[in-house]
C-alpha cells in the first residue's frame, strides 16, 4: 500500500513537470516575439547626439526578409567602443512608440480594364484596392504625421480609352497622409471605370527617375546632415503582368536602375490568383506561366494571370517586399506589411560613458544575438557639463591666476612708485 502511493506520487510529480513546462512554452509561443527569427539588425541615419546623450535608430528584419516589429527591449543589447553599454527600459521604444522620420511614398495603382473584374470574394478589385488603400492611409496618417502620399493610377490607352499615363505632374501630387484631399482622391478615383492596359516596367521607371530628378531638395540630404533621411518607397499593386513587346529587354533595364537607387524601396502587390490556382482552375501541369496565357480549354486567359515572379524580382532588387493577395480583405494586410517595413523602427537613446569634447565612438546594437554593423558618432565640442566640484575648481584656480598675473603685479608696481616718491 505504501508503495502505491510512493508510485502514485511520483507519477503526479512528473505529469506535473510535464503541465507546467507545456504552460510555460504555450506562454511564451503566445508572445508576440516567439518565434521572429532575426536575420538582419541595421541602424538607420546617423546616431542623434545631444550634449552626452546618444540615440539610435534600428530596422530588423527576420529570416523571410519581413520587418520584425514585436520585440521587446530584453531583446537588444548595445555595445559601445567595443564594450556593452546600459540602457533604460523607458529610453527603448517600439516601432509604434517612435517619431517617424519624414516619408514620401508614390502609390502606382494598375487601372487595366481587368480591376474591374470580381476577386475571388466577389468585390471588384478597384473597390478592394480603393478600400485598403484607405486603410492605409488612415493608418499611416496616425503612424508617420509627417508622411507624404500621391495615388497614381496607371494603364496604356488604347481604342475608346484614353489611358492613364504616368508624368511628373502625376507623381508631383503628394498629399498628406491625414488630409481629407487624399480621400476625396480616392473617392474620385473609385467613380472612375479603368480601361486600360497594363504596362508596369514604364510606370516605375519614370517614378524613380523622378525621385532622383527632383530639383527642390526634398527627398535627399547631405551625407553629413545630422536630420533622419527620408524614407522613400513606391508601391505597385497590379493584377497583371507586362504585356509589351520586347518584355525581357525592358525588364533587365528596370532591374539595372532599380538596383543603382536601393534608398528608394520598391514594394510589390500582386493582386488575383496565385500561379498555383490559376493551375489548379485551367488544369494544367503545374502553376500557370507566361506560356499558358491564351484562349480555349486549358489556357489562362489574358486578364487573369499576376506575373507574381517578376513582381518578386521587382521588389528583391531594392530590398522592398513581394506580397500576394486573392481578394480585398487581405490587400490591407499586405500593405500593413509596407507600412511596417517603411516605418517600422526601433530606437534606442543611452548615455556616452566618456563624452570627451570632440571624442568619436562607434555603436553597434545587437538583436538576438545578430548584430549590426557599427555607425560612428561625434560628441559635440562642448561635451558633457563638468561637475559642480571641478567647476568651482576651475573658477578659483582662474581667480588665483588673475591675482597672481594681475592684481599682485600691479600691487607691486604700486609700492615701487610709492617708494621712488619717498626717496624723492
Amino acid at each position: 500500500m505504501k508503495k502505491k502511493s510512493i508510485d502514485s506520487f511520483i507519477t503526479i510529480a512528473s505529469w506535473t513537470r510535464w503541465l507546467s513546462w507545456l504552460v510555460l512554452l504555450g506562454s511564451s509561443l503566445s508572445s508576440p516575439g516567439w518565434g521572429q527569427q532575426v536575420k538582419t539588425a541595421e541602424i538607420v541615419d546617423r546616431p542623434l547626439v545631444e550634449a552626452d546623450r546618444v540615440t539610435v535608430r534600428i530596422k530588423v528584419t527576420g529570416t523571410d526578409d519581413r520587418p520584425v516589429v514585436a520585440l521587446e527591449d530584453t531583446d537588444f543589447a548595445l555595445i559601445v567602443d567595443g564594450q556593452p553599454v546600459e540602457f533604460r527600459s523607458k529610453d527603448w521604444k517600439s516601432p509604434e512608440e517612435t517619431i517617424p522620420p519624414p516619408a514620401w511614398i508614390i502609390v502606382l495603382l494598375d487601372y487595366s480594364g481587368s480591376m474591374n473584374r470580381e476577386d475571388s470574394r466577389g468585390t471588384t478589385k478597384l473597390e478592394g484596392a480603393i478600400g485598403a488603400i484607405r486603410e492605409f492611409a488612415t493608418t499611416l496618417a496616425d503612424r508617420g504625421p509627417n508622411t507624404q502620399v500621391a495615388i497614381v493610377p496607371f494603364g496604356d490607352g488604347g481604342k475608346n480609352c484614353p489611358g492613364y499615363p504616368v508624368r511628373e505632374e502625376n507623381l508631383d501630387k503628394f498629399i498628406p497622409a491625414g488630409d481629407f484631399k487624399l480621400m476625396n482622391y480616392l473617392d474620385f478615383l473609385a467613380r472612375e471605370t479603368p480601361c486600360a492596359s497594363t504596362n508596369i516596367y514604364e510606370p516605375l521607371t519614370r517614378a524613380v527617375r523622378f525621385f532622383n530628378e527632383d530639383s527642390k531638395d526634398r527627398f535627399f540630404l547631405p551625407e553629413d546632415s545630422p536630420k533622419p533621411k527620408p524614407r522613400l518607397a513606391i508601391i505597385l499593386l497590379s493584377d497583371g503582368y507586362h504585356n509589351k513587346p520586347r518584355e525581357a529587354e525592358d525588364f533587365e533595364k528596370l532591374l539595372t536602375l532599380l538596383k543603382r537607387n536601393q534608398e528608394i524601396k520598391v514594394h510589390t502587390l500582386g493582386y488575383g490568383l496565385t500561379p498555383e490556382e490559376l493551375g489548379t482552375k485551367y488544369q494544367l501541369a503545374g502553376p500557370a506561366t507566361r506560356a499558358d496565357i491564351g484562349k480555349g480549354d486549358r489556357k489562362v486567359p489574358e486578364e487573369e494571370f499576376v506575373d507574381r515572379d517578376r513582381l518578386a524580382e521587382i521588389a528583391k532588387a531594392t530590398g522592398g517586399i513581394a506580397e500576394f493577395s486573392p481578394d480585398a480583405l487581405t490587400v490591407a494586410d499586405k500593405l500593413e506589411v509596407f507600412l511596417n517595413a517603411l516605418l517600422g523602427e526601433y530606437e534606442i537613446t543611452y548615455t556616452e560613458p566618456n563624452p570627451e569634447r570632440g571624442s568619436e565612438h562607434q555603436v553597434s546594437v545587437v538583436v538576438r544575438d545578430v548584430e549590426s554593423e557599427p555607425a560612428g558618432y561625434r560628441i559635440a565640442v562642448f561635451g558633457r557639463s563638468l561637475p559642480l566640484r571641478v567647476r568651482m575648481m576651475a573658477i578659483a584656480c582662474t581667480f588665483l591666476a588673475m591675482g597672481l598675473g594681475g592684481v599682485v603685479p600691479f600691487w607691486l608696481w604700486g609700492q615701487h612708485l610709492k617708494f621712488e616718491a619717498l626717496e624723492d
